[in-house]
């Protein structure tokens, strides 16, 4: 627990000795995998995380819950996070993946950990239409673009896919025709039977 406003400082470097463990923890169980997504923006999506939780959520580092989860991701995200087409592809993976090393280092959570896990994934297309409407940005973040589009193309779901499945794979800038609601809805069950399967080799 963490009072941003009572200890700064402190609250500060308790997110930093985090988010350093977190590092480590990414260099020891992705070092087969330099290139995958986890280890390309996990360090900057678990740092934003933390922050968050600290600065504008509740303090409690190590309690999480579905809706913490996505109030970052469609609001704080939306309104402060500066990101390109890679590190939106990349961050419900990297959500998954801090769900993941708080549950190993033995952090309780309010919820259960494949809960969590699927969090950010469940909201991956509401996610990327917050981060590509302007009006969600914060005025820090307008100011930075000078108001210019910097998501002005979709991510592919067949790309977000291919990176979840087997990460390190891919193109690095997708650019795809709009899709219709049937393939939507088709590459959204397959992103449900891929979480499956990650909860079953998990266990």
């Amino acid at each position: 627990m963490v009072d941003y406003a009572d200890d700064t400082d402190r609250c500060m470097r308790v997110i930093a000795e985090l988010a350093e463990e977190y590092e480590r923890y990414v260099e020891s169980e992705h070092a087969i995998c330099p290139s995958c997504p986890v280890v390309r923006s996990g360090p900057f999506v678990v740092h934003s995380m933390l922050e968050w939780k600290a600065i504008y959520g509740d303090g409690r580092l190590d309690h999480w819950t579905v809706g913490d989860i996505h109030t970052y991701l469609l609001d704080h995200f939306p309104r402060k996070v500066s990101a390109d087409r890679g590190l939106l592809a990349d961050t419900p993976a990297c959500v998954r993946d801090f769900v993941y090393f708080m549950s190993d280092r033995g952090t309780p959570a309010c919820e259960d950990s494949g809960v969590l896990a699927d969090a950010a994934e469940e909201v991956f297309d509401e996610f990327l239409a917050a981060n590509r409407d302007r009006r969600n940005w914060g005025l820090a973040k307008r100011t930075l673009h000078g108001g210019a589009a910097i998501l002005d193309e979709e991510v592919d779901d067949d790309r977000y896919m291919h990176l979840a499945t087997f990460p390190g794979v891919g193109v690095e800038s997708p650019r795809v025709a709009a899709s219709s609601n049937g393939q939507r809805a088709v590459a959204r069950r397959k992103r449900k039977a891929v979480r499956a399967a990650r909860r079953r080799n998990r266990h």
